[in-house]
């Protein structure tokens, strides 16, 4: 399932206000925006005015380097493709502009969200911490070249410390009220440290998950369930045993990376008495 995530690819259609031209590509689930920048830059730049001059003094002084990325004026955070492309759902190829947002640091980013999740698996970082520099610069070479084969080499050392698994990696993206001028609803991340295994002894199933961390929306049991689980673009099975889920679906960064979507595409406001983890976003 890993290999087929990697390979799973979304179409964009990317824009920048001082061109008539586009640039289109297909990007990895598992990649950030930001990598494209150099290429997007130098494209733009090539074609400023919609033209395709070359490089020149006079160009370069009136072409910006864009920093950010937007979809329908709504400006993108940091985070996977295709969790972006889950959370917004827009229509193929994805229509984005480019701006001059805030600049993110990508490797400082990656590695920090690494950490964390290496901490939440084992309640310490050393696994990446003692990471030797060669391991660590290959395991973010494999996410900017997509490469799956040396990304899976280096991960399965951090997926297999000498020590029990203690907690999933788990953040769930869950609607909020949406925009007055857009439309689109803003998002609240919710993480709670879950267990492998619940009280009862029973292993810890995406569905016994979801009831922990979020009550209201899926009820144990006897009660209509109020919203869906999305992964890489596809319904989660509540069934599914969140460790299996963890090593095969993990985004690079090895948290899963779970879109509540409402059923009936109506956005409930849920109080923080309700929500049994810490929003973080």
């Amino acid at each position: 399932m890993q290999s087929f995530i990697w390979g799973s690819t979304i179409p964009l259609c990317i824009r920048h206000d001082t061109s008539a031209i586009p640039y289109l590509v297909n990007v990895p689930r598992n990649s950030y925006l930001p990598l494209l920048l150099p290429r997007l830059n130098s494209f733009f730049r090539h074609n400023f005015g919609g033209r395709g001059v070359k490089e020149d003094a006079n160009v370069n002084n009136k072409f910006v380097n864009a920093t950010s990325f937007s979809y329908d004026g709504i400006l993108l955070k940091n985070l996977p493709v295709g969790l972006l492309y889950d959370l917004y759902q827009p229509l193929l190829p994805w229509q984005l502009s480019l701006g001059n947002g805030p600049l993110y640091e990508m490797h400082d980013t990656f590695i920090n969200s690494v950490k964390e999740a290496d901490f939440v698996r084992n309640g310490t970082a050393k696994g990446i911490m003692s990471m030797s520099k060669e391991n660590s610069t290959q395991l973010w070479n494999s996410v900017q070249d997509n490469d799956f084969r040396a990304f899976h080499k280096i991960h399965q050392v951090l997926l297999n410390p000498p020590t029990p698994l203690k907690h999933i990696p788990l953040r769930l993206y869950v609607p909020s009220v949406p925009n007055a001028t857009t439309g689109f609803s803003s998002f609240n991340v919710i993480q709670m440290l879950v267990p492998p295994i619940t009280a009862s002894q029973e292993i810890q199933s995406v569905g016994s998950a979801l009831s922990l961390t979020l009550p209201t929306l899926f009820p144990s049991r006897g009660e209509e369930i109020l919203a869906q689980p999305i992964l890489h673009g596809a319904p989660v099975p509540f069934h599914a045993p969140l460790i299996d889920l963890m090593k095969e679906a993990a985004y690079a960064d090895g948290w899963l990376h779970v879109c509540i979507r409402m059923l009936d595409r109506q956005i409930i406001v849920l109080p923080k008495s309700t929500v049994q983890g810490s929003i973080i976003d």
